[in-house]
């Protein structure tokens, strides 16, 4: 038929694994954000957007921010899709709010 589709795209279906704030074991200004997650899939689709929101002792979020494939992989992924089954384990460090955090939240976009 001569078309294009657009590539699959269920957010849904990207599991986290595993995921955690710590501070930075050299730089006390920064922490240390990591995480391994799978697309669970029946198709390929593209890296993610991972949403992180930091919350104070009395629950109020602190700092949010959403990150792109490029900032979390650290430069432009080596494969466009991530496939079906496949599991991708990430690392980066980001700067401390100004107020302190003691709790975290990651959401899939």
């Amino acid at each position: 038929l001569r078309c294009s589709l657009p590539d699959w795209h269920q957010p849904d279906a990207i599991t986290l694994l595993q995921r955690d704030v710590q501070p930075h074991p050299r730089r006390p200004e920064l922490l240390r954000i990591t995480a391994t997650f799978r697309n669970d899939a029946a198709w390929p689709q593209p890296w993610p957007t991972l949403v992180l929101s930091l919350s104070g002792s009395d629950g109020a979020v602190v700092g949010a921010r959403a990150f792109a494939p490029e900032t979390y992989l650290g430069g432009k992924p080596e494969q466009r899709l991530l496939g079906s089954g496949q599991r991708a384990s990430i690392a980066f460090d980001i700067r401390q709010p100004a107020q302190p955090a003691v709790a975290f939240d990651f959401t899939v976009r």
